[in-house]
């Protein structure tokens, strides 16, 4: 097969849907005709050939070899993932070798069936960048005809498997575009154009034949607005995706532009479909249901260079980014760039804030004092400058040149108070600054500017007295390439790298007192690098040792660590009660002791990162985009704070709203708004096996395997016990107990009485003939009942009207499951596996994968329905999602949910110790939130193209 080409070689596993699929692409790429308007650009009128093993490849002894050239011979590698795929050797080899032959950004994926993360190659889900594994998504044409678990087509496999080709169809352009080396978008044009006109042509002869075909004709065009519709469909959830990636990023505004470019301009009158992805990624993006009190993404700003350095002013109204060789000003609030200032031709290049609006920086015509609100120069030094040092009183300023053996000492008003000289010695600049990290050198000025710490070339690091240039030698000349340090109180501490041989360690120096020198942490490994030694904050002084942060005793030198963090800490700060770490892996986290850590990722590591009390920043040496990350007063909407020491698993509030029940396992607490009502500690909590609140009486059913016991929601009091029973079953109209003698007794949800019920009967009669265990039940409408029973592999729905069952349904569980009824869906939570929706006639409605933890009982939501997630390492209620439409699509994601009060609005725990109220907004009033935070922008054509052709 040597010297044979091949525009593309389409790998699969033999037989199944993968063989039938192949065989259909195969015949559409080789019949394609491209358009003329994309053959004129791109040279190619079809493509030449396409290789097919069953259709190539001759009677061979060594098909190996065959398969070697033709993938060597082959411009392009087309991938039909599915299930099967991972299972077959020479899918994975023939990857492997095309991978290394032409690259990986040659392959191409097609995805019929099965997930992402388990139908492609492991080889296409990494990528190995500056030596580290990173796990990415392969781009891939969708043509699966069974999605998150929804059939939208048939429940015939042969059915499916047309399905599957009709969109391959479609789809077949997003793989024809970079094997013809063109835009999708164009392909998808000209196809659209070539089907109007094809169209047209129809309708021409429809009119010459008006009677006879006029029904024809107005069915083709149905048929094109259905095709478009389709289209727009895809196009949402594709942009939805995009909004969601912008916002993982930090870049809300981007998340929120996308997201209303995925919905219609008009809900009532929509010109697209409205899909629930895009709701969802437009409320994520508002971030309106985030109760955690943490820092969130709020604005990005785009730099024309990737920074050097990021800081933010003491009122944090004001940031300043330096890069080559500018310094952009701008607001926190609104991310504008108020000012560009001019500097030094040098990534050494500086900038200092003395006040909230002023700022000092190495400007081109000297040091140069700028009044931001003002704008206008306070003051100007002709001496040109490099690095800027500020007192911590903000009285003295020291800076230097980074050519020059001596500093000059300044008031903060601009007046020249001394020149400290440095002996000769200068500091460490390399031949080309561009690859030396302007932040590995101590330039650094006391309390009140009275010492100045520099580190030099020759490996040392030096305090001298600024008003006589007295030096006091604190590192010796050494091989040290990285220094990183400053003042705290009385004391100069540090860290130090020395290379050939390898050496790091952390020190901290008494000023005062010259002999007194203590070793926080030395090592020969760069595993316990003290990266971020110069976070001297909030009455505490922390160092960064490998994944934790340490606090220094300023006396001792001793470290005790503090936080972990996920991985090697690059930076960190710390403002108030929050720590900001930049991790090796590219992620950053804040993190408050005690809390769970809020967990951002970033493609690049961010080597900077600032915070406040209110606003944080972060950005990367290899990226333009610096973040803007905010801390929002949620304390508006909280209405009760409880006690964090008190271990809970749920939090229910009452239909007055004046009664809060924090319940678990193991007892609960029932409180006003205000104090502590009572507490109860379940008997024989061990033995508990569920806890089911009634909203509409507040109480309490802790239920056990022989028995129950209900507690009252007012005031804790215990309102029926029932034990030594053979069987307990909780639903939404009452307890029933199968007493030890085997009569039916079922007691009121709200009094705990006695009340008859025949359906109840009816179902413990069923379960019994059956020998299988009631796994749920609940009332559906006015005269029908419905319950589910298992015998732990299968699980059966009935439903009782009039005192007559019927089965609607089977479906397989692995052990114990819970079944929910919630008017026309059934909802089946096995203990173990994912969680199942059907409708009452027994249809697959969606199945709830990769969802961590276990669902507990849904809540009807008014026409939505919240499916609950919790699980057993979490103190509250992990998160609800938000159901909508005939297939149940998430629309919210909401952490921390725990019910709905009777207004309407939803209860949200912030896992702080919080509850707190939010209104559930309908779509056009996120609409209108996210414009109004816009403020009239909106994506440019040059954005929408970008965006909607990928």
């Amino acid at each position: 097969m040597a010297g044979v080409h091949y525009d593309v070689f389409i790998s699969y596993r033999h037989g199944e849907l993968d063989g039938y699929v192949a065989e259909k692409l195969h015949k559409m790429l080789e019949n394609y005709r491209v358009p003329n308007a994309v053959a004129k650009k791109t040279g190619k009128k079809k493509l030449a050939r396409v290789f097919r093993d069953r259709e190539e490849l001759p009677t061979s002894s060594d098909l190996s070899q065959s398969i070697n050239e033709a993938l060597a011979n082959s411009d392009f590698l087309l991938v039909i993932c599915s299930k099967r795929t991972c299972e077959s050797q020479w899918v994975m080899r023939e990857v492997e070798t095309f991978g290394q032959i032409h690259g990986k950004d040659k392959i191409i994926t097609l995805l019929i069936d099965g997930e992402p993360q388990e139908s492609f190659p492991a080889g296409l889900r990494e990528r190995e960048v500056d030596g580290e594994t990173l796990f990415v998504e392969p781009l891939a044409a969708d043509i699966r005809a069974i999605k998150n678990g929804w059939r939208p087509v048939s429940k015939t496999r042969s059915k499916d498997w047309d399905a599957s080709v009709k969109l391959l169809k479609e789809e077949k352009l997003r793989l024809l575009a970079p094997i013809l080396g063109c835009a999708f978008d164009d392909l998808r044009r000209r196809h659209r154009r070539r089907r109007i006109q094809r169209i047209a042509a129809c309708l021409g002869a429809a009119f010459a034949f008006a009677l006879s075909f006029g029904a024809f004709s107005t069915y083709q065009y149905f048929q094109i607005d259905r095709q478009m519709q389709l289209k727009l469909e895809n196009q949402s959830y594709v942009l939805a995706e995009y909004s969601a990636a912008a916002l993982e990023d930090g870049d809300r505004d981007t998340a929120l532009l996308l997201a209303l470019e995925a919905l219609p301009e008009n809900i009532k009158k929509p010109g697209r479909p409205i899909v629930t992805a895009a709701e969802k990624a437009l409320a994520d993006a508002l971030g309106i249901y985030d109760a955690a009190d943490t820092f969130k993404p709020h604005k990005t700003i785009v730099l024309p260079a990737s920074p050097i350095k990021l800081i933010l002013s003491p009122g944090e109204n004001y940031a300043a980014a330096v890069y080559p060789f500018e310094i952009a000003v701008f607001e926190t609030e609104t991310a504008r760039v108020i000012k560009t200032l001019a500097t030094v031709q040098s990534v050494f290049a500086d900038i200092q804030f003395i006040s909230d609006d002023i700022v000092v920086f190495s400007g081109t015509d000297g040091l140069t004092a700028y009044d931001i609100a003002q704008d206008s120069v306070i003051w100007q030094n002709q001496s040109i400058c490099t690095s800027v040092a500020v007192s911590k009183d903000k009285s003295k300023i020291a800076a230097v040149s980074k050519d020059e053996d001596r500093a000059t000492l300044y008031s903060s008003a601009g007046h020249k108070i001394s020149e400290i000289s440095f002996g000769g010695k200068k500091m460490r600049v390399p031949d080309n600054e561009g690859f030396m990290n302007p932040h590995n050198r101590i330039f650094e000025l006391d309390g009140n500017g009275a010492n100045l710490a520099v580190s030099f070339s020759e490996g040392s690091l030096s305090v001298f007295d600024t008003s006589d240039s007295a030096e006091v030698i604190i590192y010796k000349k050494s091989n040290a390439v990285y220094f990183t340090g400053g003042f705290y109180d009385n004391a100069l501490f540090f860290s130090v790298v020395e290379k050939d041989p390898y050496y790091s360690g952390f020190f901290i120096y008494d000023i005062h007192d010259g002999a007194k020198m203590t070793a926080g942490y030395e090592s020969d490994s760069n595993r316990f690098l003290p990266v971020a030694a110069n976070h001297a904050v909030n009455g505490g002084l922390y160092v960064a040792f490998d994944d934790r942060i340490m606090s220094a005793d300023v006396e001792t030198g001793s470290l005790s660590p503090v936080i972990s963090a996920g991985g090697r800490v690059e930076s960190f700060a710390k403002g108030g009660d929050f720590f900001m770490i930049s991790e090796s892996g590219g992620d950053y986290r804040f993190i408050k002791e005690g809390f769970k850590p809020r967990i951002y990722k970033s493609g690049s590591v961010c080597n900077f990162t600032d915070i406040g009390k209110k606003y944080a920043l972060t950005g990367s040496n290899d990226s333009k985009t610096a973040r803007i990350l905010k801390k929002d007063d949620l304390s508006n909407h909280n209405f009760f704070t409880y006690d964090r020491s008190y271990q809970f698993t749920e939090a229910k509030i009452n239909q007055n709203s004046n009664r809060v029940m924090l319940y678990s396992y193991n007892g609960l607490r029932i409180c006003d708004l205000m104090d502590i009502i009572s507490e109860v500690i379940f008997i024989d909590p061990e033995d508990v096996i569920n806890t089911q609140y009634d909203k509409n009486s507040g109480n309490l059913a802790v239920i056990y395997k022989n028995g129950v016991r209900l507690y009252s929601g007012l005031a804790g009091k215990l309102l029926l016990e029932k034990m030594n029973a053979r069987s307990v079953l909780y639903t939404n109209f009452g307890i029933s107990i199968l007493d030890e003698i085997g009569d039916l007794i079922i007691y009121d949800l709200q009094t705990g009485s006695e009340i008859k019920n025949p359906d109840c009967e009816v179902m413990f009669h069923y379960a019994r003939q059956q020998e299988k265990e009631i796994v749920g039940a609940g009332k559906i409408d006015n005269k029908t009942y419905g319950f589910a029973v298992s015998d732990g592999n299968k699980c059966t729905a009935l439903t009782v009207i009039n005192g007559v069952a019927t089965e609607k349904f089977t479906c397989d569980v692995r052990g114990r499951a819970e079944v929910y009824f919630t008017g026309k869906y059934v909802f089946v939570s096995p203990w173990h596996g994912d969680a199942a929706a059907y409708t009452l006639d027994g249809r697959l409605i969606r199945t709830f994968i990769n969802e961590n933890g276990y669902m507990a009982e849904p809540e009807i939501l008014g026409e939505l329905i919240a499916a609950k997630y919790v699980s057993a390492a979490s103190a509250v209620p992990d998160y609800s999602l938000i159901l909508t439409g005939d297939r149940l699509e998430t629309i919210l994601y909401l952490p921390g949910f725990t019910g709905a009060a009777d207004d309407g609005t939803i209860i949200l725990d912030d896992g702080e110790g919080n509850l707190q109220m939010r209104k559930l907004y309908d779509t056009p009033e996120l609409i209108g939130m996210a414009k109004e935070r816009l403020g009239g922008r909106t994506l440019t054509n040059e954005e929408k193209i970008k965006f909607k052709a990928r």
